[in-house]
């Protein structure tokens, strides 16, 4: 059974010192009335804030100069008495008051960044420094005095990432690395983050050695197992669409999350920015999507706030978020002890340490928005995650095989496996194809842009000649190639330089000059461009068209679900345990974000969305077909495996729900 609620509320508190009457408008009665008007089962509340003072007496800290009563203990009181989980947040990585106090402590990068004191932001603290002993204090100080009222820790700023401060250029030159080279310094980073997480674990085991330790650094989670399962009881994934994440890093931190076997929630905020924005306010309809996002990815909730310094909560927030919630809690039966359904396995680059060209993960930010504006069911998968089960596998542009992953490949393969290549993914590292597909791989095109030519009715222009402004390569079929060439790459007449350029932009393309662009057989589809991070760069549609083509090809009739929802819809489909056997709940979302301002996505309505007219392959007759959470039948047809129905027109989202 689920054990993490789905309603929380991360109640940020970081109250500078100079600021007076701290919690003095703080009552156990608006406390109250917050949590009730807020529909809110757990919360995180404060010991210890960014600025470093703890908000309950200490002996190891200071507490906070202008606060004169056990804050944090008065609101554990409250949430034990209403039956609300709590989980206890230490800043960890920021500490304001000892950074100032203890420069030699603060994280420095390779060029000796980091130390300057002339900036009004917080300095994040080396956890390879004597400041560990100071934080692992303050962790062993607050399971004493309240391990016994709360349900988690949540340490907030964490990550695993190179330092060059004294302590860790003196500890990796101890343990014979190398501070000049790059890999050397992420080795020791890793060394120095599992020391403390485990440090951590180990004090809070002495109190309870199943309480929940969350590790926080803005959703962070593709950094690997290692570190991910520091993270213990469950995963909280902050992803702040308004925030500069945007609202398609959540689906794609959840897609891989949800192959982890733990529970995970989806952090958002009440903000209509970021953290700390006291007086920002998004639109109701806004938390309404991100929450319903929040469920159809698999994912519980938790909505971001922060207290005002006088410690009254703000009632308007609390109905902003009770809006969202109300409709949480209908549908939480339809929810809990669920599974998604998933017929494609997207391997993450960034898992497999393979940036694109610049150094990031377009390649994956590309891939994950293809994956849900052509509404497949898929996950995000690293090197660990078992094939089986999986229809389809695709390698983003540049995750060549080699080892252990060359061979799992290889026998995914053998046994039915399908596989979607771009780029030089597929690849074994010294310049060719790792798999035989009757392809031979010779090297990069000479050209860039290059063109594109579609042997069929592309969606949704037709079969004509579409720029391609990423990197493009050089393949040709051999003799006994058994496939089809489904698209041809054509080159300009020359690159573009100041010798000799056409027009505004780039040289048009040379009609005589062809090349293999795209190809696919039984088991294979390749795509001799980085597509998937084009698609991240410049969103156009053919980028998508082409991709959905061969995925549709590849997974043929074993497809499990269709859906005629727009572009911005999002669906997914869940598997539901239940103690008579199983049903289906197929989500069915749809926002439009708009960017505003500088760069903010902001989500204020909520068009209706015309009847959805849905297939889904299914080994068995349904019993009933339904709406949720209001329960109305939907008529159904049943035919050679596939179920059809049609959901009604809808604004923002609705349950479809399959029961046999």
């Amino acid at each position: 059974m689920d054990k993490l609620p789905y309603r929380q509320v991360h109640l940020d508190f970081h109250t500078s010192e100079h600021i007076e009457g701290i919690g003095a408008r703080f009552s156990k009665e608006n406390f109250r009335a917050a949590l009730r008007e807020g529909h809110i089962n757990s919360i995180t509340l404060f010991s210890k804030c960014h600025h470093g003072w703890a908000y309950h007496p200490t002996r190891v800290n200071r507490q906070h100069p202008h606060l004169h009563f056990d804050l944090l203990g008065e609101q554990l009181a409250v949430c034990r008495e209403m039956g609300v989980r709590t989980e206890i947040y230490i800043s960890a990585g920021f500490d304001e008051k000892y950074a100032v106090a203890h420069t030699d402590c603060i994280r420095k990068k390779k060029n000796g960044e980091g130390a300057s004191l002339l900036k009004a932001y917080y300095h994040r603290l080396c956890f390879g420094s004597p400041y560990l002993d100071q934080l692992l204090a303050e962790v062993d100080e607050v399971m004493a005095l309240y391990g016994h009222l709360t349900d988690g820790v949540f340490l907030d700023i964490v990550q695993a990432e190179p330092c060059y401060c004294q302590y860790c250029i003196a500890g990796m030159r101890r343990e014979g690395l190398d501070p000049e080279n790059d890999n050397d310094a992420m080795t020791y980073a890793r060394r120095v983050y599992k020391r403390y997480a485990d440090a951590v674990y180990a004090i809070v085991a002495k109190y309870d050695p199943h309480m929940a330790i969350i590790h926080n650094d803005g959703g962070a989670i593709f950094q690997g197992r290692d570190v991910a399962f520091c993270n213990r009881g469950h995963f909280e994934l902050e992803s702040l669409p308004t925030g500069g994440w945007g609202y398609d890093h959540f689906p794609r931190a959840a897609a891989y999350a949800r192959t982890l076997g733990r529970e995970f929630l989806g952090m958002t905020g009440k903000f209509h920015g970021a953290w700390g924005e006291f007086g920002g306010y998004k639109h109701p309809n806004a938390l309404r999507y991100e929450t319903a996002l929040a469920n159809a990815c698999g994912a519980k909730c938790s909505v971001g706030d922060q207290l005002h310094p006088d410690g009254e909560f703000d009632l308007a927030t609390y109905r902003l978020i009770g809006a969202a919630y109300r409709e949480v809690e209908a549908r939480e039966p339809y929810l809990t002890d669920a599974t998604a359904v998933a017929d494609i396995a997207l391997m993450a680059a960034e898992n497999c340490g393979m940036p694109d060209r610049d150094g990031k993960w377009t390649q994956d930010i590309g891939a994950n928005r293809m994956m849900l504006e052509g509404h497949y069911l898929y996950n995000v998968i690293d090197p660990e995650e078992p094939l089986d089960g999986y229809q389809l596998l695709i390698l983003p542009d540049n995750v060549v095989l080699t080892g252990t992953l060359r061979e799992k490949v290889e026998a995914y393969v053998r046994k039915g496996g399908k596989l979607l290549l771009t780029g030089t993914s597929g690849t074994d590292g010294s310049g060719s194809f790792a798999l035989d597909f009757g392809a031979v791989f010779e090297g990069e095109s000479a050209f860039r842009p290059a063109y594109m030519q579609p042997n069929f009715e592309l969606y949704p222009n037709g079969a004509t000649t579409y720029v391609m402004y990423s990197q493009s390569y050089q393949i040709t079929c051999r003799e006994d190639f058994k496939g089809e060439v489904l698209a041809t790459r054509k080159d300009p007449y020359f690159n573009r330089t100041a010798a000799h350029f056409c027009s505004h932009r780039h040289t048009p393309y040379d009609r005589t000059t062809v090349a293999v662009g795209t190809l696919v057989t039984e088991s294979v589809g390749y795509i001799g461009f980085d597509i998937f991070s084009e698609y991240a760069k410049e969103g156009a549609v053919h980028l998508r068209a082409l991709v959905c083509e061969l995925i549709d090809r590849l997974l043929g009739d074993r497809k499990t679900m269709t859906v005629t929802l727009p572009s911005c819809g999002v669906t997914s489909l869940m598997k539901q345990n239940l103690e008579g056997g199983e049903r289906l709940v197929h989500h069915l979302l749809y926002a439009v974000p708009k960017t505003r301002g500088n760069g903010v996505e902001v989500i204020e309505d909520l068009p209706t969305v015309s009847d959805a007219a849905c297939t889904l392959r299914v080994d068995r007759r349904p019993t009933r077909v339904y709406t949720a959470p209001d329960g109305k039948d939907l008529s159904f047809t049943y035919e050679n495996g596939v179920l059809s129905y049609t959901v009604p027109a809808f604004s923002c989202g609705v349950l479809a729900v399959i029961e046999f």
